[in-house]
């Protein structure tokens, strides 16, 4: 009868250990389970600024494009400038010659 007495001891500090890591367990899954909740928010939020920066990359794409552009209208106006600036100096350099022709003729 004594080892009846030992084994239902043991028998119910091992359901007592049992009941523990169960509780334990069910812990860990609450925590897990909370975790990822935690995950699934911040994948949600990353979804939503990788949209973003898609829109961004897109709008990037599109004034680099329009820079490009400008970039050649400026070269072209350059060139146009230039080309003016050479007949401004050639109308300064006739007014010049007639000067010096109206001088060698009316001397």
């Amino acid at each position: 009868m004594d080892n009846e007495g030992k084994i239902v001891e043991l028998l119910a500090e091992s359901l007592k250990g049992q009941d523990r890591i169960v509780d334990q367990l069910k812990e860990m899954n609450q925590r897990l389970d909370g975790t990822n909740l935690r995950l699934n928010e911040t994948n949600q939020r990353l979804d939503g600024t990788n949209q973003r920066l898609d829109r961004l990359e897109t709008r990037t794409e599109k004034i680099e494009d329009q820079l490009i552009k400008l970039n050649l209208q400026t070269v072209e106006n350059t060139r146009a400038i230039f080309k003016l600036a050479e007949k401004v100096d050639q109308i300064a350099d006739l007014h010049n010659r007639v000067l010096k022709l109206e001088k060698t003729i009316y001397k």
